[in-house]
């Protein structure tokens, strides 16, 4: 994950807007940077930024519905933005809130959140949706994150200097080891479960009530003789419904066939009430026949009188267009006139700006003349200060000198680490070998104790075998006591009982106290067992860390020799040297070169300050020569228009004659003021379209007059044809035709009537017969002379008969089929226990070995290989920022720290006891290496440190800007807060915040 861009507005000091783009100059090739300010300027608030827009909280405070602590005093809405990149994909997550009605005193608003690419798609809007979405694509949660990348002030002084629970928690909470505490839990809780699953599957096998076979017997026999009589009582009232069902039928036809009786009656009398209604269809058939020579004589007089009205309103539109042209016509005269005077004004003002500008063009050219000679005079003394080289030339020196600086401390350092790792590997071969000696004796135990558990196990199976026997004989001893001299034995049957007199009654008790005996014998030797495999087991995992360490530790050596190798021999130094003497030297040589260094910086500075001078110069002369070029072409320009303005005066006299004769041959009187004022060219082109439109007018008028005098005559015509076929018909005149004439809704209404009382009529006399028939033909069966409901009485007594019958066959079927059931799930209950005693068998085994009841055993067993993990990669950053520190596990304490003081023999102390700048690195070795932990899922591709830099001395601080230097030629972005002024001049690409003076606020600068 790096981070690209944040953007923030109104949070805490920094009121307004500002954004921080890392992809731009100087970030983009330096990407080691510092934060730096004075206090409360707000150089944490930029990284309380890059946490809101993620997580939607900070390290220091939290945002809710109700407060908002980070908004700016006098604000009313806050936001924070980051633009970040995961394996080449880009990300834009947002956060901002806002007070109601725009007002710093209004309630807060709910917050408005956004993930999305940065090609804009959207991915998220929800705030739960947000955060998960960012786990999921990060895998940081807030507070991996706040370990990882973004390490908060004091972060981890807290875990160094935690006890054993507090670093626990701590450890659980970073690498997500919880899971092993859970996991104990589960199967400790799983154990539990499956030994109460077992005993409750033996309860109920026991509890199982089952048929004897004399009890299946009678009631199969029962079953068979009822099946028997139901079958036949099933019969008989199969018989009765068929009688009930034809008794019925019977009824419901007599029903149907007075029905329709009446229906055809009814039928009847409807047909005569509407036959006057049915007469007018008789009288509509002539009168239909004339109704095309009526409809066509209406058409043509109506199409008359439309051909008369639309030529009286063209005639209308044709005197309108002659009085407008006339208008128009005068209004181009006056318009004319008016353009004639604006350009005899617009001549007097290009004259006068004219001798405005020679005026102009003279001062330029003293101004030019003066620049000239000061650019001379700073071009000789930018010459003087360089000597001869140039800016570029001077800039390679200094990196030339930056560079053997760099490698001059970096053989420093890692000739240091080369003796440390030396004395490192040659202690973790003594360890490993001393722990190989302790391994050997414990082989042999375990053997001892395998032997003597095998032994026990045997004596354990005998002494139970006999406890059986004993205790079953016990049993016995009742019926022996109850045999009498010549009666048989209830067991075997004999008579004779020789064994009752000599019988002694036995006691188990010794027996049992011998098997309770060996148990707890076995119970200790299994202990003991298991103790011995732990501490081979932990004997075994201790020499291959020791031995994995001690291969890391070798290639690490390797690696710092073959980086020292080519460094010394830049130098001139041979490995052949005494370290101390080596060192000496490349201090020395570091100092020499620092102080090379600054003198050209100091010399640089000087020369960028004259050439900036020298280049703002010519600027200002370019823009000088600029603005004479602009005055002579404005002055060409006036020219120019002077003549067009000439030549368009002259033209417009004569277009002005030429528009006055116009309108006098038109117009005879004074035309009206228009309302609408139109230029010339309008004029013209609005004069040439009435034109069109009375000619086109005219056309259209002369064409109505055609159509008017056809249609009178087609008119006329048509009338006599009425008159004639009407004088032919049976109607006396015009009103008895419309009289007889139906219109199309009554016409189709009589004519469905018609058909519908004619339909109706057919239909019901042929269902009266065909009732009548069905009548005689039920008739004719006489299956019972009883009545409907005598009938009925009968089945339903035959029913209740056969359902008594029916519920005593279900009795039985359901005893003999639960009898069976109850067989079939007791062998399932069998199967399921002894599938259940060999699951309880493997899980009682497994929750011997890391089943709690809290989850301790495995919790802490996984926690103290996640910290010796930790403990790896923290020494690694130590050796880089301090030589003479490594950590260690307490050898009595799982998850206890302490100290190895490599300048003392490796003496060891605990954490409490170093100093600020002491404790302060090795947090920070810490959190460098919690950061490699946490980001086994991810990549870390930028880190932001807000750590107290200040309790460090100069060395030390030069061995952790090193270390932090490495970081960045890894490809990794960092950003330091620190008030150090050592530091602000080791990294020179800053981002300053300033305070300003008497309100509280702050301004971001970045410099390099």
């Amino acid at each position: 994950m790096k981070i690209l861009a944040v953007r923030l507005q109104n949070l805490n000091s920094l009121r307004g807007e500002w954004t921080i783009d890392f992809r731009q100059p100087p970030f983009d090739s330096a990407s080691l940077f510092a934060i730096v300010g004075p206090t409360g300027a707000g150089k944490t608030t930029i990284l309380d930024a890059i946490c809101l827009a993620l997580y939607h909280q900070t390290p220091r405070l939290k945002t809710s519905p109700t407060s908002n602590e980070l908004m700016s005093r006098h604000s009313s809405e806050c936001l924070a933005e980051v633009e970040f990149e995961i394996a080449g994909q880009g990300y834009r997550a947002f956060w901002s809130q806002r007070r109601a009605r725009g007002q710093s005193d209004g309630n807060l608003q709910p917050a408005k959140v956004e993930l999305a690419r940065l090609d804009g798609t959207i991915l998220a809007e929800k705030t739960n949706e947000k955060l998960k979405l960012i786990t999921e694509l990060t895998g940081l949660d807030f507070g991996r994150f706040t370990k990882s990348m973004l390490l908060a002030q004091g972060s981890f002084a807290a875990f160094l200097n935690a006890d054993a629970n507090e670093r626990a928690e701590l450890l659980e909470e970073l690498t997500g080891t919880d899971i092993y505490g859970r996991i104990s839990e589960q199967v400790f809780s799983d154990a539990r479960e499956h030994k109460v699953s077992l005993e409750l599957l033996q309860a109920k096998a026991s509890a199982t009530d089952l048929l004897s076979a004399g009890q299946q017997q009678a009631l199969t026999a029962e079953l068979t003789r009822i099946k028997a009589q139901l079958s036949e009582h099933q019969q008989v009232v199969s018989k009765q419904r068929e009688v009930l069902q034809w008794r019925q039928q019977v009824t419901q036809a007599e029903q149907a066939l007075n029905q329709s009786k009446q229906e055809t009656t009814a039928l009847s009398a409807e047909l005569a009430r509407q036959q006057p209604r049915l007469d007018r269809l008789k009288n509509h058939q002539p009168a239909s026949k004339l109704a095309p020579l009526y409809q066509a004589l209406q058409q043509l007089q109506q199409r008359w009188q439309a051909l008369q009205t639309s030529l009286q309103q063209l005639e209308q539109n044709i005197a309108a267009k002659r009085t407008e042209q006339g208008s128009l016509l005068w209004q181009g005269w006056q318009c004319l006139l008016v353009e004639q005077q604006q350009a005899e004004q617009q001549l007097q003002q290009l004259s006068q700006q004219q001798q405005k500008l020679q005026q102009q063009q003279a001062q330029l050219a003293t101004t030019l003349q003066q620049q000239t000679q000061a650019h001379t005079t700073l071009q000789q003394q930018l010459t003087k200060l360089a000597g001869g080289a140039d800016t570029a030339t001077l800039r390679r020196q200094q990196q030339l000198q930056r560079e053997r600086l760099y490698q001059v401390q970096q053989a420093a350092q890692l000739l240091e680490q080369q003796r440390k790792k030396q004395q490192r590997l040659a202690d973790l071969q003594q360890q490993c070998a001393e722990k190989q000696q302790q391994l050997e004796p414990l082989a042999a135990e375990l053997g001892s104790l395998r032997q003597r558990f095998k032994s026990l196990s045997e004596q354990i199976a005998d002494k139970k075998q006999l406890l059986a026997q004993q205790r079953l004989i016990m049993q016995l001893s009742e019926h022996r006591t109850n045999l009498q001299p010549q009666q048989p034995c209830p067991l075997c049957g004999s008579t004779e009982h020789p064994a009752v007199s000599e019988y002694q009654q036995l006691d188990d008790s010794a027996t049992a106290k011998q098997l309770a005996a060996k148990e707890a014998e076995l119970i200790k030797v299994q202990q003991a067992g298991e103790a011995a495999r732990t501490r081979q087991a932990a004997l075994t995992t201790a020499i291959a860390q020791l031995q994995q360490q001690a291969g890391q530790q070798q290639a690490e050596l390797d690696d710092v020799r073959s980086q020292l190798r080519p460094l010394l021999q830049a130098e001139s130094i041979t490995n052949s040297a005494a370290d101390a003497e080596t060192l000496a030297v490349l201090h020395q040589t570091s100092k020499q070169l620092q102080q090379q260094l600054l003198a050209s910086e100091q010399q640089l500075s000087q020369l960028e300050q004259l050439q900036q001078q020298l280049q703002q110069l010519a600027d200002e002369q370019q823009q000088t020569g600029r603005r004479q070029t602009d005055v002579s072409h404005q002055l060409a320009l006036l020219a120019r228009q002077q003549q067009n303005l000439v030549e368009q005066q002259q033209a417009r006299s004569s277009e002005l004659e030429k528009w006055q004769q116009r309108w006098q041959a038109l117009q005879q009187t004074e035309p009206k003021q228009t309302v609408t004022q139109l230029n010339l060219a309008e004029l013209t082109s609005r004069l040439q379209q009435l034109q069109q439109q009375v000619q086109h007018f005219e056309g259209q008028a002369q064409e109505l007059q055609r159509q008017l005098e056809q249609a009178a005559t087609e008119q006329q015509h048509a009338a006599q044809h009425w008159q004639q076929a009407l004088v032919s018909s049976e109607f006396s005149n015009e009103a008895a035709f419309q009289a007889a004439l139906l219109s199309d809704a009554e016409l189709n209404e009589l004519s469905a009537l018609q058909q519908q009382l004619e339909q109706a009529m057919v239909a019901g006399n042929r269902l009266l017969a065909d009732r009548q028939q069905r009548v005689d033909e039920l008739l004719k069966q006489q299956l019972s002379s009883e009545n409907e409901s005598q009938l009925q009485q009968q089945l339903h007594q035959l029913e209740q008969q056969a359902q008594q019958l029916t519920e005593q066959q279900g009795q039985l079927q359901h005893q003999l089929a639960s009898d069976q059931q109850r067989r079939m799930a007791r062998q399932s209950v069998l199967a399921e226990i002894a599938a259940a005693e060999q699951q309880l068998t493997l899980w009682q085994r497994l929750n011997s070995l890391i089943g709690s009841a809290d989850g301790a055993k495995y919790r802490r067993f996984a926690q103290g290989l996640t910290l010796q993990q930790l403990i790896v990669l923290a020494n690694r950053q130590l050796q880089l920022l301090h030589n003479r520190y490594q950590l260690a596990r307490h050898p009595t304490a799982e998850l206890e720290l302490q100290v190895l003081d490599t300048w003392q023999a490796d003496t060891a102390r605990d954490t409490k006891t170093l100093s600020g700048g002491e404790s302060f690195l090795v947090s920070l070795a810490l959190a460098l290496a919690l950061s490699d932990l946490v980001s086994n899922k991810t990549s870390i591709d930028s880190l932001f440190l807000d750590e107290g830099f200040g309790t460090l001395d100069a060395d030390t601080l030069e061995s952790a800007l090193a270390v932090l230097d490495q970081l960045n030629a890894s490809g990794k972005m960092i950003g330091i807060i620190s008030h150090v002024e050592a530091l602000k001049q080791r990294v020179p690409v800053q981002i300053r915040l300033e305070k300003q003076h008497g309100l509280g606020y702050s301004q971001i600068q970045i410099s390099r």
